[in-house]
């Protein structure tokens, strides 16, 4: 009769390593999303004249929940990892797939509207969607599927989080490009 302590041993061989990448790979973009949740209230935007446009207060209170809310979906999915729950792999992968696309819409839209693309912001960009899609590529990986094998919903607050958040962030693109 296996003890707690060996049916754990057991899980811990079976979970699959590289999901370590994906969970430190969390932590750190949700870190990085808290610095730009106080970021934005920093009042204004570059424009593509190289001054800044003053913003709102509630365009800066909304780009704010809209990161705090990244890093809180972030820190809920990195937190969950280690469960065997069949959502947490595809709101991870769902997740990492909206900020990919949010980050190439972002930086098209800025190019349409003459707002430019400056080399140093285009390569970081590169850098963080590069990673993102290696996270996407080792939850969609054999043994990581395999590991995530209990069905269950997503909850509805983890929904509300990324709402916001993927709201705001097209709100924020469309303020950056009226204001270009």
């Amino acid at each position: 009769m296996p003890n707690s302590v060996t049916s754990r041993d057991d899980e811990q061989e079976r979970r699959p390593g590289a999901v370590l990448f994906v969970y430190t790979w969390d932590l750190a973009l949700a870190i990085l999303a808290l610095f730009g949740a106080l970021a934005s209230f920093a009042g204004g935007v570059a424009t593509s004249t190289g001054g800044t446009a003053r913003l709102p207060l509630a365009v800066q209170v909304i780009a704010g929940v809209s990161a705090a809310c990244f890093a809180a979906t972030l820190i809920i999915i990195a937190s969950l990892l280690t469960r065997k729950r069949a959502w947490v792999r595809q709101t991870q992968i769902g997740t990492l797939g909206t900020a990919i696309a949010l980050a190439a819409i972002s930086v098209v839209v800025g190019a349409i509207v003459g707002n430019g693309v400056d080399g140093p912001s285009l390569i970081v960009t590169l850098i963080f969607v590069l990673l993102d899609a290696l996270a996407i590529v080792i939850m969609t990986e054999r043994r990581v599927v395999s590991f995530y094998d209990q069905p269950a919903s997503v909850p509805v607050y983890l929904w509300a989080t990324l709402a916001v958040w993927v709201g705001g962030q097209v709100m924020i693109i469309i303020v950056a490009a009226i204001v270009h």
